[in-house]
C-alpha cells in the first residue's frame, strides 16, 4: 500500500513539475514575444557567471507566465532560460531580437544537444555595429543545430527593465521592421508638418505660446529619436556613453519645455500668479534634478527623468482643469489639444516602469498621443489666436467708443478724420463737418436729473443714426456736443442735412417717468477744402459756425466757408 501511495505521489509531482516547465519553441515558425516560454532567475549581485547559472536546478527558475518580461528599475541581472527545437535535419538560421533598443548589456549562450556553446554579447553599451542587422533593436543571428537547444540570456540595464524577446527568420523580421518604420515615419511626418506649420504662424504673428509649442514638438521628436535609439544609429554609433546620457537628458528637457509651454498657453502670469510662481518652482526643481542626479549615476538619472514625465503630465492636467474651473476659457483648448499627448506620456512612462502590463500600444502611446495632439492643438491654437484677435479688436473698438451712446469718441474722431483728409488729398472729393450742441442741456440735468439727460442724449443719437448714410460718421466729442463727418458731401448738402436734423430733434420728445422732455440743438457747418494742409482749419471754422448759431438765438444752423 505504501508503494502505491509513493507511486501516486511521484506521478503527481512529475506532472505538476512538467506543467510548470515552459514548452520548447518550434523554430520552423516565427516566435514573437516569447515570454511565456521563458523561465527566469534574478541574480541580485549581478555577478553570477554562465557556469554558475547552468549549475542551478530548474526549480530555481521561475516561469515568466507573460509575453514580455518587465521589472521595476533594478540593479539586478536577470537570467532567462528556454528551450528551442529544430525539427529539420539541417541547421536553421534565426535572429534573436530584443524589442527594446536601450538594454545595456545582453549576453546570450546557446547550447545544442551535443553540449556545444555559442556566446554572443551586445546592447547599447556596445558600439552600434554590434548587431547582426542594421536595426535599433539589438539582434543576434545564430545557426540552430538540429534537435533541441537550450538558450540562456542575461540582461543587465540601468534603464527601464523591459525585455521583449522574439526568435524569427530574417525575412519576417525585415517585413515587420518595414511596417513599423512606415508607422513611425507617418507619425513623425504629422508632427514635423505641424511643427513647421506652427513655426510659420509664430513668425507671422509673434504670439509667444506658439514658440513654446514649436519647442515642445521639437523636444518630443528629439526625445523620441533618442530613447528609440535613432540617434544611436545616426549620430552616436561609436559612442554608446553619449547615447545613454542623451536618452535620459532629452526626457528631462521634454518635461521642462512642456512646463514652459503649459505656463505660457494658460497665461498663468496674468491670470493665476500663484500658479505661475509654483510652476516656476517646479521648473527649477526639474532643472536641479537634471543637473544633480548624474552625480548619483546614470541609473538614477534615467529613473528620475521617467518618473517626472508622469509628474509633468498630472501637473499640467491639474492646473488646466483648475484654470477652466476658475473661468479661464482658453484652458479648454489646452485640455482638448494636449490630453492625448499627456495621457500617452503617462501610459508610456508607466509601461516602461513596469507599473502597468507591457504592450506595444502602451509603449508607443506617447507617439500616438503626440501625433493626435499635433493636429488638435494646432487647430486649438488657431482658434485661440482668432479669439484673441477678436478680443483685441473689441478692446480697440471699446477704446474708441462712447460708453453711453455707442458712438465713436474723440480718439476715434482724430483717427477717422485723418484718414478722410488723406483720402481727399490723394483722390479728390468732398468732405464736410457738422458740429451739434444741445441747447440748455444743463437745465435738463438740473430739472429732471442726469438719468433724464442720458435719455435725451440717446434720443438724439437715434435721430442721427436714422438720418445718416452708412458711410457717414457720428461722434460724441463732449458732454452734449456731437460731430458729424460727411465724406463725399459738399457744404450745401451738409447744410440741408443739418436743417433736417434740427427739425427732427425739435419735434422729438423723450418720455421720462411722468415727464415729457423736449429740446433743441444748434448746429455749425463747414466744408473741408483739399488745398488745406490738414483738418484743423475746418475744425476751427465749424466751431465758429456753432458759436454763431448759439449767438443768433440757438435752435438754428450756421454755415461758415473758407472765404468767410
Amino acid at each position: 500500500m505504501k508503494k502505491i501511495l509513493f507511486l501516486v505521489f511521484y506521478i503527481f509531482t512529475a506532472l505538476l513539475y512538467s506543467s510548470s516547465v515552459p514548452e520548447a519553441l518550434d523554430l520552423s515558425i516565427p516566435n514573437k514575444n516569447i515570454g511565456k516560454n521563458l523561465a527566469f532567475f534574478e541574480d541580485t549581485s549581478g555577478e553570477m557567471s554562465l557556469a554558475q547559472i547552468k549549475n542551478l536546478s530548474l526549480n530555481e527558475f521561475t516561469p515568466l507566465n507573460k509575453n514580455v518580461a518587465t521589472h521595476l528599475f533594478t540593479t539586478s541581472a536577470f537570467w532567462y532560460r528556454f528551450e528551442v527545437r529544430n525539427n529539420k535535419s539541417t541547421p536553421l538560421s534565426r535572429l534573436i531580437i530584443f524589442g527594446i533598443p536601450w538594454l545595456d548589456s545582453i549576453k546570450i549562450a546557446v547550447i545544442d544537444h551535443n553540449g556545444k556553446e555559442s556566446i554572443y554579447e551586445g546592447g547599447d553599451t556596445f558600439a552600434y555595429e554590434k548587431r547582426a542587422l542594421n536595426h535599433t533593436f539589438p539582434n543576434f543571428s545564430h545557426e540552430f543545430a538540429p534537435g533541441y537547444s537550450t538558450v540562456y540570456i542575461q540582461i543587465k540595464t540601468r534603464d527601464p527593465f523591459i525585455v521583449p524577446i522574439s526568435i524569427t527568420d530574417q525575412l519576417t523580421f525585415l517585413e515587420e521592421a518595414a511596417t513599423e518604420s512606415n508607422q513611425t515615419g507617418f507619425i513623425y511626418g504629422i508632427i514635423v508638418g505641424m511643427l513647421f506649420y506652427n513655426l510659420f504662424i509664430f513668425l507671422s504673428i509673434r504670439v509667444r505660446f506658439y514658440a513654446f509649442y514649436v519647442l515642445y514638438l521639437s523636444a518630443f521628436l528629439i526625445t523620441n529619436a533618442s530613447y528609440r535609439c535613432f540617434t544611436f544609429e545616426w549620430l552616436f554609433y561609436d559612442n554608446p556613453t553619449v547615447q545613454n546620457w542623451a536618452e535620459s537628458t532629452t526626457i528631462f528637457l521634454f518635461n521642462i519645455i512642456g512646463l514652459f509651454f503649459t505656463q505660457s498657453f494658460l497665461n498663468l502670469k496674468k491670470h493665476f500668479p500663484i500658479l505661475h510662481r509654483m510652476t516656476n518652482s517646479i521648473i527649477l526643481i526639474f532643472i536641479g534634478m537634471m543637473i544633480v542626479t548624474p552625480i548619483m549615476g546614470y541609473h538614477y538619472h534615467v529613473m528620475v527623468a521617467v518618473a517626472l514625465t508622469v509628474v509633468f503630465s498630472l501637473y499640467a492636467f491639474s492646473i488646466a482643469f483648475y484654470s477652466l474651473f476658475k473661468g479661464y476659457r482658453y484652458a479648454l483648448f489646452f485640455l482638448l489639444g494636449t490630453s492625448a499627448g499627456l495621457i500617452g506620456s503617462s501610459i508610456t512612462a508607466l509601461t516602461v516602469m513596469a507599473l502597468i502590463p507591457y504592450s506595444d500600444i502602451g509603449f508607443k502611446a506617447v507617439d500616438y498621443g503626440m501625433a493626435i495632439d499635433a493636429i488638435l492643438l494646432s487647430l486649438a491654437l488657431g482658434e485661440r489666436v482668432r479669439m484673441l484677435q477678436d478680443e483685441k479688436l473689441t478692446a480697440q473698438l471699446e477704446a474708441k467708443t462712447d460708453e453711453l451712446t455707442g458712438l465713436f469718441n474723440r480718439r476715434a474722431y482724430d483717427e477717422i478724420t485723418l484718414n478722410e483728409v488723406h483720402r481727399c488729398q490723394r483722390y479728390g472729393g468732398e468732405l464736410s463737418l457738422i458740429m451739434l450742441d444741445i441747447d440748455y442741456f444743463k437745465n435738463i440735468n438740473d430739472t429732471f436729473g442726469h438719468a433724464a439727460g442720458d435719455q435725451v442724449l440717446l434720443g438724439i443719437v437715434g435721430v442721427l443714426k436714422s438720418m445718416l448714410r452708412e458711410y457717414d460718421y457720428a461722434f460724441r466729442i463732449g458732454g452734449e456736443e456731437f460731430m458729424v463727418v460727411l465724406p463725399e458731401t459738399g457744404g450745401n448738402h451738409a447744410a440741408h442735412l443739418a436743417e433736417r436734423l434740427r427739425i427732427a430733434i425739435e419735434n422729438m420728445s423723450v418720455l421720462y417717468f411722468n415727464h415729457t422732455i423736449s429740446t433743441t440743438v444748434s448746429l455749425g457747418i463747414t466744408e473741408y477744402r483739399i488745398d488745406e494742409m490738414d483738418i484743423k482749419e475746418a475744425q476751427k471754422r465749424v466751431d465758429e459756425a456753432l458759436y454763431a448759431a448759439k449767438e443768433a438765438g440757438r435752435n438754428q444752423i450756421s454755415v461758415k466757408t473758407q472765404s468767410d
